[in-house]
C-alpha cells in the first residue's frame, strides 16, 4: 500500500513537552487472558465476556490512527499489540526522548481492574505489561488537546493523557 508521506505516523516525532496519550482503556485482554487460562467462564457476566473477547478477537484502533494522522494531532503513535511498556521503550528509544507517565492516570477498565485483582496482580502493572489490546499509545503537542477533544467525540472513544515527552533518555 502506499500513504501520503504528510499522513505517515512513526514512532520517531515525540518531542520533549508532548503529551502522551492512549485510546480506549488498557488491561482487559490481560484480564481475559487469565481468566481463560483460569477457565472463569461466567455467560452472564458481560464485563468478563469482553474482557475474554479483547483478547480473543482484538479489534485495532486503525480509525483512530487515521483520524490522528490526517488532522496532523500526533506526533508520534504506536499500538499495543505488545503493551503499553513496550510501546513506551519503543516511542522513547525512536523519538531520543524520555517519557513520564503518571500511573494513576493510566485507564484500566473497571472489570479488568478487578479481575486482576482477584487474580493476585497489580491491575496497573498487569496492564502496562500485558499486551493484545491493540490500543493506541500517542503522543501530541499540548496546543491540540482541544482538537483531541474533537476527535475524540467523533470517535465514540476515549483519548486519556496519561503522561509527557521529557528531554533526555529517562522512561518511568
Amino acid at each position: 500500500g502506499s500513504v501520503p508521506r504528510r499522513r505517515i505516523l512513526r514512532r520517531s516525532g515525540a518531542r520533549p513537552g508532548d503529551d502522551v496519550y492512549v485510546t480506549g482503556t488498557v488491561g482487559s485482554a490481560a484480564a481475559g487472558l487469565i481468566s481463560l487460562r483460569a477457565v472463569v467462564t461466567t455467560p452472564d457476566d458481560p464485563d468478563l465476556v469482553d474482557c475474554q473477547q479483547r483478547y480473543l478477537r482484538p479489534d485495532p484502533r486503525l480509525r483512530a490512527g487515521h483520524l490522528l494522522a490526517a488532522h496532523h494531532a500526533a506526533t508520534a503513535c504506536m499500538d499495543l499489540s505488545d503493551g503499553l511498556a513496550d510501546a513506551v521503550r519503543q516511542v522513547s528509544t525512536a523519538s531520543g526522548v524520555g517519557m513520564r507517565l503518571d500511573a494513576a492516570l493510566i485507564p484500566v477498565a473497571p472489570r479488568a481492574r478487578d479481575l486482576l485483582s482477584a487474580h493476585g496482580w497489580d491491575p496497573v502493572r498487569a496492564a502496562v505489561a500485558g499486551g493484545d489490546d491493540y490500543e493506541l499509545l500517542f503522543a501530541a503537542p499540548a496546543m491540540h488537546r482541544d482538537k483531541l477533544v474533537a476527535l475524540s467525540k467523533r470517535l465514540g472513544l476515549a483519548l486519556t493523557r496519561i503522561g509527557a515527552m521529557a528531554p533526555g533518555e529517562q522512561r518511568v
